[in-house]
């Protein structure tokens, strides 16, 4: 576990460069063409910002900028984007049905997280809420156990939900 937290930075992409390739992909779907000053009012942010991260994405090979000006994403690029958006749709739908979370909440916590989960991860939570959401009798009776389960946490050493330190041990103290 020492070293899991470096994979973070390994991830193929930031969140900010993920965000610009799916801004260009929503234009170019909307409008057929995408340019930075597009970019930049979409994603509400200054176009040299735009400048510095369009032209990593083409260093990269996700985007290529043709002799007007005009962005166009690669193969790798909307392949990338759609495991993105599949990902995000997946992880939205986990958070909303499974953890009752708001669309809101939902939303805003799936996109933090959209961009670093593996392939196998967001095939499993396909799998998962496939099975979830089935009327499978099973699914139905776990569905219903799950919504009426409250956890009662006895603070116990030995805890194998927190493990190390009891998580609701410090929402108490600051509740306090």
């Amino acid at each position: 576990m020492k070293e899991v937290w470096k994979k973070f930075e390994e991830v193929e992409l930031t969140h900010s460069s993920v965000h610009h390739l799916m801004a260009m992909y929503e234009l170019l779907n909307k409008n057929g063409y995408v340019r930075g000053v597009d970019v930049a009012r979409y994603l509400n942010i200054s176009r040299s910002s735009v400048s510095i991260t369009v032209k990593k994405l083409i260093t990269r090979g996700y985007v290529v900028e043709d002799e007007n000006k005009f962005y166009h994403l690669t193969d790798h690029a909307i392949e990338l984007i759609r495991g993105v958006l599949s990902k995000r749709r997946i992880i939205r739908l986990f958070f909303k049905e499974v953890l009752c979370l708001s669309d809101e909440l939902a939303e805003a916590e799936a996109c933090k997280v959209e961009h670093l989960l593996e392939e196998e991860t967001g095939h499993k939570l396909v799998t998962f809420m496939g099975y979830y959401l089935s009327d499978a009798a099973a699914s139905k009776k776990f569905r219903k156990d799950l919504q009426n389960f409250t956890y009662e946490c006895d603070q116990r050493d030995d805890c194998r939900v927190c493990d190390l330190e009891c998580y609701f041990a410090g929402k108490e103290e600051n509740q306090n």
